[in-house]
């Protein structure tokens, strides 16, 4: 059984370009998403008779999809860690609205300059001009202005580190693909 970090590893390991190329892969990263949420909530301590555990613990949802705002009471009631619970759905929620690109010719430009984007920005700590000078000549200057993006580092159980990026299109979580294709219709 993998640890909690373990899990989340695993998942932005897969959603790691920002969109998934089949449905099981998708499938799978959600997986590991309700995997690590099991491991947060089998490990809630709650003291008490037997009456009062249950009477805590019965309304907490068994599964990470069915996790709501509302439920952020009773986690705190029984000592979960909300962060990390709904991080945990904030990822999986952006997991959800990936979209699936299959490996096929007519996806292969697309795929590529997906890839090109995310390396480019990867590259914004060392050189941020350049950057900015490739990422406009690639999406263009009108929609440069209304894109902004969030990456991060990610390292995996196995050691591995790879770039994570959010893409955002007028403050909206948007798909890099969606992006990419309006820049003919700005």
């Amino acid at each position: 059984m993998l640890t909690l970090k373990q899990n989340i590893d695993k998942a932005l390991e897969l959603a790691s370009k920002s969109y998934f190329t089949s449905k099981a892969q998708q499938k799978d990263a959600l997986d590991y998403l309700s995997r690590g949420y099991d491991c947060v909530s089998n490990a809630k301590i709650v003291k008490g008779t037997y009456e009062e555990r249950f009477e805590k613990v019965v309304n907490i949802p068994h599964d990470l999809h069915n996790v709501r705002e509302k439920h952020r009471s009773l986690f705190q009631n029984v000592s979960m860690d909300c962060d990390v619970i709904f991080q945990l759905l904030e990822y999986r929620n952006q997991f959800k609205s990936f979209e699936i690109i299959k490996p096929s010719k007519k996806n292969d430009e697309l795929t590529t300059l997906m890839d090109i984007v995310n390396e480019t920005v990867s590259k914004e700590k060392e050189f941020p001009q350049q950057t900015k000078v490739t990422l406009q000549s690639y999406i263009g200057k009108d929609l440069y202005k209304r894109v902004s993006y969030n990456w991060h580092y990610v390292t995996n159980s196995h050691g591995t580190t790879f770039i994570r990026v959010f893409w955002f299109l007028d403050g909206q979580f948007t798909k890099l693909s969606t992006i990419l294709s309006m820049k003919g219709a700005s």
